[in-house]
């Protein structure tokens, strides 16, 4: 039997059932009505009787006239109705004869009774009349309203029948399931258990779904799939494939709503479970369900439809949000002469300034938190002169300083909480003389340190946890080391050791060569690099050695230009290296010196005996 059938039969079957309770009713009226039809009919004979009985107005009022009354009138009332259906007014004898004595024999008794009867009947038939009419009228007004009453009943009944005739559409709906392709059956909505389409705890992934719906002419459902790399792929209807086969392809969200002249009588439901996240909440009429940007497979997908404004089926879910995508976040720089001016930017753009020798001074950051995740964003700053901030700056707050003119010159950044286990945050700097770092990524150094240069400009972007990098993660911060400047001088502290000491044997041990140098500032390191390369030089190249592996070492090391006594006579010209705040004083480090006589060289003091005689010393850096 189909279902229409089904319904059509419960509605014969309504309409028996609505003839026969009319019917009953009726019934019941009628019966009612002669019930009360005998008391009418007494008591109109009993008025007929005393009528005929005569006028005498005078009673009986001795005690056999009063029990002859009694039953005088009990008989005198069935005998006068008898004699009136009969014809026979003289039948009242047959009354007295009940009693056991003739009317001749008790002629004055039968008076009397008659007399009784005259007397008495009236007063009874006027109460009995008025009772019966009373009666007559409540047994109407009862009617009445127990017909009304029956009537809504009735129409509530019909009303609660065609609802429960009225029976839910399902849905019939599948997936196309990595290795397994489609299922044998499809699922069905509105059964007791749990049924979907797909599988889990299998790591297979949805490439397509189907879905159409039974039951009701008047309604349709429709319906789009995001795939991976192809993003939405349009919308499907009835039983037609919305997503891709054969291409290995994962579906990642999915949206569905209901068409037709009923749709607005129910509400679709829907869910997806995802990688890593399982089953996520329903949604419902056109929401997404699933992810996006995440880079996360469906694995299977449960519909459900009810009537408009009910509950979604009550299913345990581990998330109360149906959809899941990656984060905006949103920043603003405060830049040397715009200050806030330009606003905030979202999602890789560019904040800031480049090719304007602008520095960055301040910035702030925060989420959309609307995604389904827990947690938030930190985020701090290295300030010119003040390094890097003793305390992270989270969701909006400001890191860096206003006001002050200090440059920012490296950032760090960091998710935390939920989206730290979702997501990684990735950040470039445009950096002074540097140009663009690479991509940094959760809480690293971005920018440089030791330079003094500044940060222009950042771009921020925020990918799903092993998803790629926006782009090269090489060179992202530049950070001075000694190294940088002085390589050659570090190259020979690593092969005689990081102390001022051995830097001076190092240098005093260079053989002596003479050279045609002119020693200025910018002489320096080129002077230097000679010592180092050759393993030889003069004083000035020793000196310049020795200048580099101090400097290298931290010291305030300056490079001198002077003259000294000469054996043949005269003076000729010398450098040798002054240290600053070396022990409390400055020191004089002579490498020649030592080389030349043996002594040492080693934080010297001017006019020490035993030592050359230093006349017109000044400093070239």
């Amino acid at each position: 039997m189909s279902w229409t059938d089904s319904v059509m039969m419960e509605k014969g079957k309504n309409m028996k059932r609505k003839k026969f309770v009319q019917l009953l009713a009726v019934v019941t009226a009628a019966a009612t009505l002669f019930t009360a039809a005998p008391v009418f009919a007494a008591d109109t004979n009993s008025s007929v009787v005393s009528s005929e009985a005569g006028e005498t107005e005078g009673a009986s009022t001795d005690s056999n006239s009063a029990a002859g009354s009694g039953t005088a009138e009990s008989d005198t009332t069935v005998t006068s109705a008898g004699s009136e259906m009969a014809g026979n007014p003289s039948s009242g004898s047959t009354g007295t004869t009940g009693t056991g004595s003739t009317a001749a024999e008790n002629e004055n008794s039968g008076v009397n009774a008659a007399e009784s009867t005259v007397t008495t009947a009236p007063k009874e038939s006027e109460s009995t009349e008025a009772d019966s009419a009373s009666d007559s009228s409540e047994t109407k007004d009862t009617s009445e309203e127990s017909e009304e009453e029956k009537e809504e009943a009735e129409e509530k009944d019909d009303k609660d029948d065609k609802d429960d005739a009225q029976e839910i559409p399902v849905v019939s709906y599948a997936a196309h399931v990595q290795q397994k392709g489609w299922p044998a059956e499809d699922a069905v909505s509105g059964t007791e258990a749990q049924t979907y389409a797909g599988f889990t705890g299998k790591g297979l992934r949805v490439e397509a779904i189907r879905a159409s719906v039974k039951g009701d002419q008047n309604l349709g459902i429709t319906y789009n799939t995001y795939v991976q790399q192809r993003r939405w792929t349009g919308w499907q209807s009835d039983g037609a494939v919305a997503g891709t086969t054969g291409q290995s392809l994962r579906v990642e969200a999915i949206v569905m709503k209901l068409t037709g002249s009923d749709a607005d009588k129910y509400d679709l439901y829907y869910r997806a479970h995802v990688e890593s996240f399982g089953w996520l909440a329903w949604a419902k009429n056109g929401e997404l369900a699933g992810t996006t940007n995440l880079s996360r497979r469906v694995e299977a997908y449960e519909v459900a439809i009810v009537k408009k404004g009910e509950a979604a089926p009550a299913r345990s879910s581990a998330r109360n949000v149906a959809y899941l995508t990656v984060p905006t976040v949103t920043y603003q720089t405060h830049v040397q002469r715009y200050g806030w001016g330009q606003g905030e930017v979202s999602n890789g753009a560019l904040s800031g300034t480049t090719g304007q020798g602008l520095r960055m001074e301040a910035l702030k950051i925060h989420l959309n938190k609307t995604t389904g995740f827990t947690g938030g964003i930190s985020y701090c700053s290295h300030i010119q002169r003040l390094g890097w901030e003793q305390n992270w700056k989270s969701d909006g707050a400001l890191s860096g300083t206003e006001g002050k003119g200090l440059r920012l010159e490296a950032i760090r950044i960091r998710l935390t909480g939920e989206m730290a286990n979702c997501f990684d945050v990735y950040y470039r700097t445009h950096v002074q003389r540097f140009g663009w770092t690479g991509w940094a990524s959760n809480g690293a150094d971005c920018g440089s340190a030791g330079y003094g240069y500044r940060l222009e400009a950042i771009e921020i972007r925020i990918v799903a946890k092993g998803c790629s990098a926006p782009g090269s993660t090489a060179n992202t911060f530049h950070q001075y080391t000694i190294r940088d400047t002085y390589p050659q001088a570090c190259a020979r502290l690593d092969q005689v050791g990081w102390n001022l000491r051995s830097a001076l044997n190092a240098a005093a041990g260079l053989r002596y060569v003479s050279t045609s140098y002119a020693l200025t500032a910018s002489n320096v390191s080129t002077i230097a690099s000679y010592g180092f390369t050759t393993g030889g030089g003069d004083c000035y190249v020793m000196a310049c050695c020795f200048y580099e592996m101090a400097k290298a070492l931290g010291y305030d090391a300056h490079v001198m230009f002077g003259y000294v006594p000469l054996r043949a006579g005269g003076l000729g010209v010398h450098s040798w290296v002054e240290i600053d705040n070396y022990q409390g004083g400055t020191g004089v480090f002579d490498p020649d010196f030592q080389h030349e006589s043996g002594s040492d060289g080693f934080n010297l003091y001017y006019g020490k005996p035993g030592t050359w005689r230093y006349t017109s010393g000044s400093r070239i850096n």
